[in-house]
């Protein structure tokens, strides 16, 4: 007996990404899922280059996928937030699914992120598992940076600790979606995707992080200093709304070198050396078994040097947020 499957949406939300849509929807288009019950949209938000046109000539012979292009401002809504707030509007689906337009998914991703949803109704939001797409040693050590945060947070969500979501690898049941009022209602953050997390689970939906090879997507690395900075400062928007708890050890990780020059100073540097060494092992022991089990071994060799590629970055990202540099995302600024 043929097995029947749920309707499902899934919200691209598309922005000068020329380079990149082709490939994000050929990886779609790929799914293992029925395309009687598949609807796809790709919101193109007032792209100035070839955006649209490629998505056109792409999709012209399939008709589970639609172009939209967004005009309408929704609820003071900017950026990503308004266009899914738009998509919306048009979808169909039991469950609707989300990635941007750099994200190569595989093949089981649909089957793979509804699969809670499926199990237990009370499920609302759903996250992957998502790393990045490159050779480079500054690829590897985002991706590893990702990896390592992802595995965070499905420790917390199995704890039922309240996080957050992810934009770029998440779904979220139409039911729970609706319950919130959607982005219609939701007041614009520039860190969407913790907002309407946060808005799922003060309705009292559950939420779950899931790890394995059919959630498991890549996208691409943040290529120059310029915009790693700037996608950092924005992901310190929703990081800082966590609680106060959280907020303290992001603080205390952050200033991790300088609180460890002290400890030299005043102690020893024997004991600040061990206790390096143990937040490395740490560190180390959290994320192994996530790049094991989705077979990216090639990262294993980078771990060692990743502690200080992540100990910069860290510092920097507290210098960097509280200085009056806007966010500049996607080509628009941001308070």
């Amino acid at each position: 007996m043929t097995k029947l499957y749920p309707q499902i949406t899934v919200w691209i939300a598309a922005r000068n990404e020329e380079d990149n849509i082709i490939n994000c929807l050929q990886s779609i288009e790929k799914l293992d899922y029925p395309v009687e019950s598949l609807q796809i949209f790709i919101g193109n938000d007032q792209s100035t280059d070839k955006t649209a046109s490629l998505v056109h000539d792409f999709i012209i012979d399939k008709p589970q996928f639609q172009l939209i292009d967004i005009q309408k401002v929704i609820n003071n809504q900017r950026g990503k937030a308004n266009v899914l707030a738009n998509l919306y509007e048009h979808s169909t689906g039991k469950y609707f699914l989300i990635c941007d337009a750099d994200v190569t998914v595989n093949p089981n991703w649909a089957k793979g992120m509804i699969a809670n949803f499926e199990i237990d109704s009370k499920i609302g939001h759903q996250v992957g598992i998502t790393s990045i797409k490159g050779n480079s040693i500054w690829a590897n050590f985002q991706s590893i940076d990702w990896l390592h945060a992802l595995t965070l947070l499905k420790i917390a969500a199995d704890l039922k600790i309240p996080l957050t979501g992810l934009g770029n690898n998440s779904a979220v049941t139409r039911e729970a979606y609706e319950a919130t009022g959607g982005y219609a209602k939701i007041p614009f953050s520039i860190t969407e995707d913790f907002a309407l997390f946060h808005e799922v689970v003060k309705k009292e939906f559950g939420f779950k992080n899931t790890i394995n090879k059919e959630v498991f997507n890549q996208t691409l690395p943040m290529f120059s200093l310029k915009e790693f900075l700037h996608q950092r400062k924005r992901w310190m928007v929703g990081a800082l709304q966590c609680p106060w708890w959280i907020v303290t050890l992001l603080f205390l990780q952050a200033l991790f070198l300088p609180i460890l020059l002290i400890i030299g100073i005043i102690f020893s540097w024997k004991t600040a050396g061990i206790i390096w060494f143990l937040k490395w092992l740490n560190q180390t022991i959290t994320v192994l078994p996530t790049i094991i089990k989705l077979r990216e071994y090639s990262l294993i060799k980078h771990l060692f040097l990743y502690e200080l590629y992540a100990n910069w970055w860290q510092m920097t990202m507290i210098f960097f947020y509280y200085s009056p540099v806007k966010v500049d995302w996607k080509g628009r600024i941001y308070e």
